[in-house]
């Protein structure tokens, strides 16, 4: 083939590239956890958490237009909402995500009939999933059921170099059965983390877990989580307390 139709197939295939128009965007709302869009039976006090992902997807498109998100909003007694989302309204380019996590804490039995929407100008309707569970206020079948004693806070605050500052955290089975945990905490520089329960807590006792913070270096460190998991919350995040602290 001679340069001279070499160079007409790329003139023509350029062209053919520029005439391509934008499609409307196309909006994804899709659950990342494994019980998708459901808190199944959930024990009355205790908190559920799902998480989702927003996207403007490009699969399949040769361009798709920017996704102008107006409203993200959920509905349903107990539920609450925490994003990675910029505030509304905001724009995802072709390809762009951002992350959802849809909290449940019932205050009374019943069944959740609750949703998340997403709203944009720029597409044609609505995203939407409906949300589903049931509260109890015994657990049925029995179940183990770990929880905090309190409010756990996970701040260290400002320590020393050399120096050293421990917080005890006090989980206890809440549920009417035996229950099998699993504990992991930071194991980054100057984290360490110990406790006392056994594999299996038995119903209506208490262990402890103590992390400490003893910096080497000046600045805020950000550890991996405490994270305490049973088979009541293994699909839905765990238990878990974001640490901080900063070395000076």
């Amino acid at each position: 083939m001679t340069r001279s139709i070499l160079a007409l197939l790329a003139a023509l295939t350029l062209a053919a590239c520029g005439s391509i128009e934008e499609s409307d965007p196309k909006p994804r709302l899709e659950a990342l956890s494994a019980p998708g869009t459901a808190f199944g039976d959930t024990l009355v006090g205790t908190r559920k958490q799902l998480d989702f992902v927003l996207r403007n997807s490009d699969a399949g498109f040769a361009k798709v237009k920017p996704l102008d998100v107006t409203s993200i909003v959920v509905a349903g007694n107990g539920v609450s909402l925490s994003t990675t989302c910029p505030a509304v309204p905001f724009t995802l380019e072709e390809g762009e995500s951002c992350f959802l996590s849809v909290l449940w804490q019932p205050a009374a039995a019943g069944g959740l009939t609750g949703e998340l929407r997403v709203t944009s100008v720029s597409a044609e309707s609505p995203q939407v999933l409906a949300l589903t569970g049931t509260a109890e206020s015994v657990p049925d079948p029995a179940a183990g059921v770990v929880a905090f004693v309190g409010t756990p806070n996970g701040n260290f605050g400002s320590v020393p170099r050399g120096d050293s500052k421990s917080v005890t955290y006090v989980v206890s089975n809440i549920g009417n059965a035996d229950d099998v945990l699993t504990i992991s905490g930071p194991t980054q520089t100057g984290w360490t983390f110990s406790e006392d329960c056994p594999d299996t807590l038995t119903s209506g006792s208490s262990c402890q877990v103590t992390v400490v913070f003893t910096p080497d270096v000046a600045g805020v460190s950000f550890p991996s989580a405490l994270l305490i998991t049973d088979a009541y919350n293994a699909n839905y995040g765990g238990l878990s307390v974001s640490l901080v602290g900063t070395g000076l």
